[in-house]
């Protein structure tokens, strides 16, 4: 995961860093790198961050984090082969309709690498700011889901809801993938269901991996209700708890022995400065044996 935070998002140099750790991913076997997703950060935060026990953030709010899709589009262009994502876009932030060219476009631009990675959202206090009502963020983003599903495949796209309306209009290009890989982040009940429904896979975070079992039972319990097979719905697995490329390894192993195969690797938390992520990149890399 390519996080834009740290010492490695600041000063002149910053750019540089970012596209050197991305393409350094691209050399080293990297499958995909993933940015995440804030607009801005409210200076005074009382939502609970859901991803550690104590419930804050771990970064102060003045940290340069950079807009995924306009920064993607930038590592698209100086990359080949990784696949890039978002972890994970905040789907009231934005109208669904420009989001949804905004993918089409970048998966052309970069000849079908992309992947949307979705949520609804934690942060109260920022979604409110950009305009969602916070309390229904669940259900208009499953709309958007829907809606930006029928602009990427649908000549003649139509779409009627609560949230979101259109017809009589064209939306081109489509993304070179097809279907367009959009995987959900989250941890509910409702967040497993959307999985099932909407998305192509899960984008797990877990506290620990205790947490990943209790929460891949509650995915388990929505395919079967929805008639699928749990084992047929693909997972990611980000160990952004592992504090180092050890324990990151150690982590992953455990998953793996659960017949899990892909992870992201918070790469950037480990390195600290450029050359501490670069070198942790090809520590990483060496252990896991890509």
């Amino acid at each position: 995961v390519m996080r834009s935070i740290g010492r490695v998002g600041r000063g002149a140099r910053a750019t540089d860093s970012r596209l050197s750790i991305a393409q350094l991913a691209d050399a080293l076997g990297y499958d995909s790198l993933w940015a995440p997703d804030h607009v801005v950060f409210p200076t005074t935060i009382n939502s609970k961050y859901p991803y550690n026990d104590t419930g804050k953030l771990f970064f102060p709010p003045e940290i340069p984090l950079l807009e995924p899709i306009a920064a993607l589009g930038v590592i698209a262009g100086a990359t080949k082969r990784v696949r890039l994502g978002t972890w994970v876009l905040v789907l009231p932030h934005r109208n669904p309709i420009v989001t949804a060219k905004m993918w089409a476009t970048l998966d052309v631009m970069s000849g079908g690498r992309m992947i949307l990675g979705a949520g609804i959202g934690w942060m109260e206090e920022e979604i409110t700011l950009l305009g969602a009502p916070y309390k229904k963020r669940g259900a208009l983003s499953d709309e958007y889901i829907r809606a930006m599903r029928e602009l990427w495949t649908s000549p003649d796209p139509q779409f009627s809801g609560q949230y979101v309306n259109f017809s009589g209009i064209r939306c081109e290009p489509k993304p070179l993938q097809q279907p367009f890989p959009v995987w959900i982040g989250g941890h509910s009940a409702r967040a497993m269901r959307r999985v099932v429904e909407l998305g192509d896979g899960w984008l797990a975070v877990p506290k620990r991996y205790e947490n990943f079992l209790e929460t891949n039972e509650l995915l388990t319990r929505a395919a079967q209700n929805a008639g699928r097979d749990p084992r047929s719905i693909p997972v990611i697995i980000g160990t952004l708890y592992a504090e180092s490329v050890d324990a990151g390894v150690t982590d992953i192993k455990k998953y793996q022995a659960l017949g899990y195969d892909n992870f992201i690797a918070p790469v950037a938390f480990w390195g600290g400065d450029l050359k501490g992520v670069l070198n942790a990149m090809e520590d990483f890399a060496r252990k896991v044996k890509m």
